[in-house]
């Protein structure tokens, strides 16, 4: 009923407001005018009954859906868990496939005898080659869960997730992105969190949010499987001669950012685009690493980028915008979490004033800092922490790369898929320019060989792995357990660049830093104690051809492996070259076609390559920024959560958006690790005979409950029932 009362609250607004509207227009004297102002004004206070301004929470999903019996007390029952949620920052299914590919063919050919870095010459280069000859897709995975990573081998679950944006207002030029508007007036940016009036619709009233898809009025970005195809691996993807409903181009339009996608699997709320750790009106929502915090548990976050970027800082900071400094380092210190670790550059760390406290003024009697130095080799970074603990008070923050670098970069060292820091094209381009009009015309590629740390940097910054590790064997000596984010944030980075060198790299770095998770959970009570979650926040636009097994063995053979990323790639983004040049409202061409006139990749580089990014006949480097396709979720300890809240709904301030069937979305991953994390669960079964007792037991336990006000939403739901019913 709620969403046939949504359809009709939405085509009454309308009719309402459009009469008013006509009415006003129409009116050509004054006592004529004032009438009409009079019945507007009736009409439109029609409209303040409509709008239902709610915020859910996890709890009431689950409850909802069956998943739990009641809602406990704030801090759960005993049988909770230790929550680890590894993310692949932009890590699809495609880009997974790669990566496992990679590792299966990287094994394989150091069977042979071929090394990784140096490659192959004589009779092991040719036994190596014939051995690959007719090697393909078919020959790994086609579809599915698939093998040959450590999450894929060893979780045992399997689901496909969604993001769905919100989008408030405009949408943005050639719909790149979801823009970055919340419930109040003016982008993000325009305004400090909170600090603008509410949106309000043609009557004057708070914008009535609705749950729709934005096609058909509504104010979601939801999955559409007849236009995106029902699964990442459909035909419309990989098939040359495609014939089917799905459209190539559907999963550029609006897509999601990594901030609000984070919040929305660390806070259950879905966010625009760029918002943190707050809901749609711009007010802090408790993370899991506050919750887990307040509960006495430990709560911390690894990344392989700067620890207040979108996804980490989702979990330990609030702003309204990502790049609103002062609100993120004000956040943090108010979050205070565990543990936080990544690369301090500029505004991607806490300010000065905090770290010169926490290093040795008063913020170092509870903080240690940990800090990249040519004096400490990795081997050694670890040493002061590791007779510190969580229950005594102790928060550990590490500081790599960035500021604290010669090279400042803003990531870890970038792996190659040899393994390798360097002898790899750092893609760069020139944009030349319309000389009258400034607008772009097309681009020229000019990237170099190079390398992003120096050797002597290498040996002082612990591998993303060990960071893992360290923060774990912290973490873990919480009596009460913990939650713990770990980010492989530089294979969004590398997506962004068209570059699959450096993002096999990264995928190698994500298998080894879940396979050292695994090691720990196994060693730590197993999956009755924990639970793991391995996932992305959103997908990119990869593709790979049939023959890329096959063209990535015979770069490694060669000791050519830096040229699976081509030396003409340039980093740059195809489609906002052509949104700056005026191409998106131009509709004598396709959107492809747009894209084919800024992308530098030649035919035969994606033959030599056997991969391309962006839809198909766009270019190699069609497309650079994030899509709407649904991406893979590897899990297990989950106990049966994520297979009960498959294809069901959840609400966006109060409003029901209906599910995608055979997938959950970002909002139903956070409420199963909130329920592991502290231990909710359903009511034991009870044998049919005893049903009377179970009645009893019931209604006593509901009377009760009504004064700890945990049945509290039950009551509300029952009254949103009866009112709809009245209506």
């Amino acid at each position: 009923h709620r969403e046939s009362n949504n359809e009709f609250f939405m085509v009454r607004r309308r009719e309402l407001c459009s009469e008013a509207s006509s009415e006003s227009s129409s009116s050509s004297s004054t006592s004529s005018s004032s009438s009409s102002s009079d019945d507007e004004r009736d009409k439109c206070s029609e409209l303040s009954s409509f709008p239902f301004l709610g915020r859910d929470n996890a709890e009431r999903l689950l409850l909802r859906e069956g998943v739990i019996d009641s809602i406990p007390k704030k801090c759960g029952n005993n049988d909770r868990k230790n929550v680890i949620l590894a993310i692949g920052d932009g890590m699809g299914w495609e880009m997974v496939r790669a990566g496992a590919i990679a590792r299966k063919v990287l094994d394989e050919l150091q069977e042979l005898g071929v090394d990784s870095k140096t490659g192959a010459t004589g009779d092991i280069a040719k036994a190596a080659k014939e051995a690959f000859e007719n090697r393909t897709l078919d020959d790994y995975y086609t579809q599915g869960k698939g093998s040959g990573l450590s999450f894929q081998d060893e979780l045992d679950d399997f689901a496909i997730m969604t993001t769905s944006p919100v989008i408030i207002g405009e949408p943005n030029e050639g719909n790149v992105m979801a823009p970055w508007q919340s419930l109040l007036k003016g982008k993000v940016s325009e305004h400090e969190k909170g600090m603008s009036p509410l949106v309000v619709d043609e009557c004057r009233n708070p914008l009535d949010f609705s749950p729709l898809d934005y096609s058909d009025g509504g104010n979601m970005v939801l999955w559409n499987d007849t236009r995106g195809g029902t699964f990442p691996w459909d035909g419309c993807y990989y098939e040359k001669e495609y014939y089917g409903s799905c459209d190539p181009t559907f999963i550029m339009q609006h897509a999601p950012g990594s901030a609000a996608c984070a919040t929305s699997l660390a806070t259950g709320h879905k966010t625009a685009t760029h918002m943190l750790g707050v809901n749609l009106y711009e007010e802090d929502v408790s993370t899991l690493v506050e919750e887990a915090m307040y509960c006495g548990k430990a709560g911390g976050v690894v990344s392989s980028v700067p620890m207040l970027h979108a996804t980490p800082a989702a979990f330990i900071t609030h702003a309204n915008n990502r790049h609103s400094v002062e609100q993120l380092q004000r956040s943090f210190k108010q979050v205070n979490p565990t543990l936080a670790s990544g690369i301090c550059v500029a505004s991607g760390k806490p300010d000065s004033v905090t770290l010169g406290s926490m290093k040795n003024g008063a913020l170092s009697s509870q903080w240690t800092f940990l800090y990249q130095q040519d004096v400490v080799n990795a081997e050694h970074f670890y040493y002061p922490i590791e007779e510190l603990d969580p229950d005594n008070g102790d928060h550990v923050l590490v500081c790599l790369g960035g500021d604290y670098s010669e090279s400042q970069m803003d990531s870890l060292p970038l792996r190659g898929v040899d393994s390798t820091y360097s002898n790899r094209w750092c893609s760069s381009g020139t944009v030349v320019k319309d000389p009258e009009q400034g607008t772009p015309v097309r681009v020229e590629p000019n990237s170099e060989l190079c390398k992003n740390y120096n050797p002597e940097e290498l040996t002082q910054i612990p591998h993303i792995s060990n960071n893992v590790k360290a923060a774990l064997d912290f973490l873990g000596k919480a009596s009460e357990g913990f939650f713990f984010m770990y980010e492989q944030g530089d294979i969004d980075k590398s997506a962004h660049g068209n570059h699959m060198d450096d993002m096999l790299g990264q995928m190698l770095d994500m298998d080894d830093s879940v396979r050292v998770i695994l090691d720990w959970i196994y060693a730590h009570g197993g999956w009755e104690k924990n639970a793991l979650y391995v996932t992305a926040d959103h997908d990119h636009y990869l593709t790979l051809e049939p023959d890329f097994p096959k063209k990535l063995a015979y770069l490694l053979i060669d000791g050519e492996s830096h040229n699976i990323t081509p030396k003409n790639n340039t980093g740059i983004a195809a489609w906002d070259l052509a949104i700056q040049a005026g191409r998106h409202k131009d509709d004598s061409k396709t959107q492809v076609e747009h894209i084919r006139e800024f992308t530098t990749w030649s035919e035969q580089d994606i033959k030599n390559v056997g991969h391309f990014w962006g839809p198909r006949g766009g270019g190699g480097n069609a497309y650079s920024s994030h899509t709407t396709r649904p991406f893979p979720l590897s899990y297990m300890g989950d106990d049966g959560c994520i297979e009960m809240l498959m294809g069901k709904g959840y609400q966006v301030v109060g409003r029901r958006v209906e599910g995608t069937k055979d997938k959950i979305d970002h909002v139903h991953l956070h409420a199963c690790m909130l329920k592991n994390l502290f231990g909710l669960s359903r009511l034991p079964v009870v044998p049919t005979g005893d049903k009377k007792d179970v009645v009893h037991d019931l209604v006593h336990t509901s009377s009760s409950s009504i004064m700890r006000g945990s049945v509290w939403p039950l009551v509300l739901m029952i009254g949103w029932g009866l009112g709809s019913a009245l209506w």
